[in-house]
């Protein structure tokens, strides 16, 4: 990776990976704070989701949008125009979540994502690097950007639950990119274009259903897009085991526990808990696992075919490691409802947490390599 590049990264990182552990932190102590045991970093249920919605995910997704998927599409990365700016934003939306400046946060928030719009507008929305026309996902991961900048006007303006509406900026641009994605690291052509478009619509639909209020209702809601998305992006056409394909699946069963709890329980008490964890962690980070590491051997030119198997030189025993260690820490999160012993809350947070940090520094130094 070029020297220019690499600080680039870093500064649009190094945020985010700043409220993952404070963020991270806070979410251990709220689950502690059930075991009755002590809490390492009490900022509190507001801090907890800004920073890790607007702090980890904006940043995460921005490094996507600005540098590695910019990359893949137009051939270079974002020039300083669009991430300075953006950094800086990233930078003061953490620093106000931390100050308990709400709405100062909502606003940066807003503006950075506006900046991330701005740059999909220009670049993927234009003809690719090699003259390739824009396509469903182009213009998803557009719609994406601008849905979710509906979502810090919500909190500034108090409007519904912004906490629940904000998932749809990691989950709707999820869908988004796997829309195209899917094909690249499976191999499996898609089955109907228009299926995709219309599950993330669904997926979109169905986490502002549940900020209004209507838990249930969007449990259906979010059941009926997994189904329809998994559908249409061919994975259930002969199923293999492979690295990448567990991922995606596990993700897709982590998103549908999701909806089922929400459709059964209405998200009460602390199902609520389990809803939203099986959907912002369960779903996202199995996709990012399974994703990310065949798309860094396709920039790297370290493999010549698109996919990852179990029975190829290079099989990701690092990375399985740690998606074992993720879904076994959202595994006793799940349980805790039904069984709430003190162990399982206090394993939880933790089993999840270095997964995921030890899964970014690792994709970090692959990144660095380029």
């Amino acid at each position: 990776m070029s020297t220019t590049l690499f600080p680039r990264l870093v500064a649009v990182m190094a945020p985010g990976l700043l409220s993952l552990v404070l963020g991270g932190l806070t979410g251990i102590s709220i689950l502690w704070s059930w075991a009755g045991l002590p809490s390492p970093i009490p900022l509190g249920l507001d801090r907890h989701w800004l920073l890790m919605i607007f702090g980890f995910f904006l940043a995460l997704i921005g490094n996507e949008v600005l540098h590695v998927l910019s990359l893949e599409w137009g051939g270079r990365a974002a020039s300083l125009a669009y991430t300075a700016p953006f950094a800086v934003l990233l930078l003061l939306t953490v620093a106000f979540t931390l100050a308990g400046a709400f709405a100062a946060a909502y606003l940066s928030a807003f503006a950075a994502l506006l900046i991330l719009l701005a740059y999909a507008g220009k670049v993927y929305l234009a003809p690719s690097r090699i003259g390739l026309r824009p396509v469903l996902y182009n213009y998803l991961l557009a719609a994406a950007l601008a849905v979710s900048a509906v979502v810090p006007i919500f909190g500034l303006l108090g409007l519904f639950n912004a906490a629940v509406a904000a998932l749809v900026f990691p989950i709707g641009t999820i869908f988004a990119v796997m829309s195209r994605d899917i094909s690249l690291v499976t191999g499996k052509r898609p089955a109907r274009g228009w299926g995709n478009a219309v599950a993330f619509a669904l997926i979109a639909v169905a986490f502002f259903t549940w900020a209004a209020g209507a838990p249930r209702a969007a449990g259906v809601l979010i059941l009926t897009a997994s189904a329809l998305s998994l559908v249409s992006s061919g994975l259930l056409r002969g199923v293999e085991v492979r690295y990448s394909l567990v991922q995606i699946y596990t993700a897709y069963f982590w998103l549908a526990l999701s909806g089922i709890v929400l459709a059964t329980t209405g998200g009460a008490g602390l199902w609520y808990d389990v809803a939203v964890h099986a959907a912002a962690l369960g779903f996202i980070f199995n996709i990012v696992f399974g994703v990310d590491v065949v798309l860094m051997d396709m920039l790297a030119g370290q493999v010549k075919r698109v996919t990852v198997s179990i029975r190829r030189r290079g099989f990701p025993v690092a990375e399985a490691v740690l998606s074992a260690l993720l879904n076994v820490g959202l595994l006793l999160r799940a349980l805790y409802p039904a069984w709430p012993t003190p162990p399982l809350a206090a394993l939880t947070g933790p089993a999840v947490g270095v997964a995921i940090v030890a899964f970014l520094l690792n994709m970090q130094r692959r990144l660095r390599g380029l």
